[in-house]
């Protein structure tokens, strides 16, 4: 009877749920619209929609410092000599803190950049990186485009394409940077700004 007893702590201990990801990708959205102050042109919105589970005992019941990597590949059209090619772009955004369920952070490349590229629908190829206060989450299957399949091939466009994108940092913008920072009101995250700095 001991003996049973002593096995029970095991066989709990082997049965026990592993802990969930405290915030995690489950969607990545893109849309070209027109700005909300009726300027010309469209923008091209990716809104990246995150699931936010607060680890037991987190203040506030929130996940605190969230920080949103989007790093995009788009294959634009053939050039005069046949040639395509792709054009990367890459923002971050870092939100103050996540309440429980759905939260969406959204970039914005301008008119400008959709017009001469002649971006329309999903970028060939993109993906997203999360932290909590500086500690890296592991990617959900959903953080990546399904032309990004594998491990090796997310790891390699993550590689390749953040150095690629360095010529146009700052044109895939952050939401609070845009004309559309006061869309979405009830479904947009406060922000740390660092502007100014």
């Amino acid at each position: 009877m001991s003996r049973c007893l002593l096995l029970l702590p095991l066989v709990f201990a082997a049965v026990a749920p592993a802990t969930a990801q405290e915030v995690e990708v489950t969607a990545v959205k893109f849309t070209n619209l027109r700005p909300p102050n009726g300027a010309p042109g469209n923008w091209l919105e990716a809104d990246v929609v995150l699931n936010v589970r607060p680890a037991a005992g987190a203040p506030g019941q929130m996940v605190a410092r969230v920080r949103v990597a989007l790093l995009l590949g788009f294959e634009l059209p053939a050039t005069a000599g046949g040639e395509r090619r792709l054009e990367h772009y890459r923002a971050d955004a870092e939100c103050v803190a996540l309440e429980p369920g759905r939260a969406d952070v959204r970039f914005y490349l301008p008119p400008e950049l959709v017009k001469r590229d002649l971006l329309h629908g999903d970028p060939k190829y993109w993906g997203v990186e999360l932290s909590v206060a500086g500690r890296p989450l592991p990617a959900a299957r959903a953080a990546y485009s399904a032309s990004l399949a594998g491990a090796d091939q997310r790891k390699n466009f993550q590689a390749r394409a953040g150095p690629a994108a360095a010529p146009n940092d700052g044109m895939l913008q952050p939401q609070y940077l845009t004309s559309f920072a006061n869309d979405y009101p009830r479904a947009t995250p406060s922000f740390v700004r660092r502007e100014g700095r």
